[in-house]
Formats: structure tokens, sequence, C-alpha cells
């Protein structure tokens, strides 16, 4: 067997063995492996969200600011994103922010919020394909 062979073997392990120990709810082994093997794409898909590796763990906000309500914690490390708008500067260097829909809520919110775009692997912002938010998309973030 070539090292290329059981490189690829060892990782197929991983993600099989994560996929059916690792996360413990229904549906979680399928969404564990699907963030496996996309885990090097970022890239806006035909139903025009973008999907793309993210900080874990990060609060959404209910305008594109630190100034405002926490709506939202996006717990993943791999997220799909619904739109962007220009908000509030952030240690990216711009002032790019993306919709996301949240894992967890705050109420009385229902979990959707902004996230600055420096907390996702976009190489450039917005990313290139990705919509600009409207009012209706507005319209998820409240409670």
């Amino acid at each position: 067997m070539t090292i290329r062979n059981r490189a690829a073997g060892a990782l197929l392990t991983a993600v099989l063995s994560s996929a059916l120990w690792g996360a413990g709810t229904p549906g979680a082994a399928t969404t564990t492996a699907l963030a496996a093997t996309t885990a090097e794409e970022c890239g806006v898909r035909s139903d025009g969200r973008l999907y793309c590796r993210n900080t874990p763990n990060v609060t959404l906000s209910y305008d594109a600011s630190y100034q405002t309500a926490e709506t939202g914690v996006l717990k993943s490390g791999f997220s799909w994103f619904q739109c962007w708008v220009e908000g509030g500067p952030h240690a990216g260097g711009n002032s790019i922010w993306y919709l996301a829909a949240g894992d967890e809520a705050v109420p009385p919110y229902r979990g959707w919020g902004f996230l600055p775009a420096v907390h996702v692997a976009t190489a450039h912002d917005p990313a290139p394909g990705l919509r600009e938010c409207t009012s209706a998309d507005y319209d998820l973030v409240g409670p």
C-alpha cells in the first residue's frame, strides 16, 4: 500500500469515526461527514448561499455592528451565509458582515444575525457571487 493510499484510508476512517461517534444527536453524523468533505470549499452554491469555514462558537449580532444585541450563536465551524451588508469595522480590515442562521438562539430572537467577515474564511469580502442583503433578510433577525 502506498503512502498516499494509507493517508487516504486514514482520512476516510477519521471522517467515518467522527460522523458515527462524534456528535451523538440525530442528523449530526450526516452534518459532520458533510462538513468534513466540504471543509476546503468556500463559495456560493446554486442556492445562492455562501458555504464556508467559519470561527466556531461566535456570537451573531442584531445589526452589522458590535454595539447591538446578541441574537444567536454560530457553534459550527462550517456554515452557510444568506447575504452580506456593510456595517461597522472589524479586525478583518473591512466592514463586511454576513447574515447567518445561528445554531442557538438568544431569546427573544430566532437565532439569525450578522457575523463580521473576519470570522468567515473567504478570500475576498464580500464573497464573489453572494448577494447583498435586502430589507426582507432583516425580517429574519428580529424577534
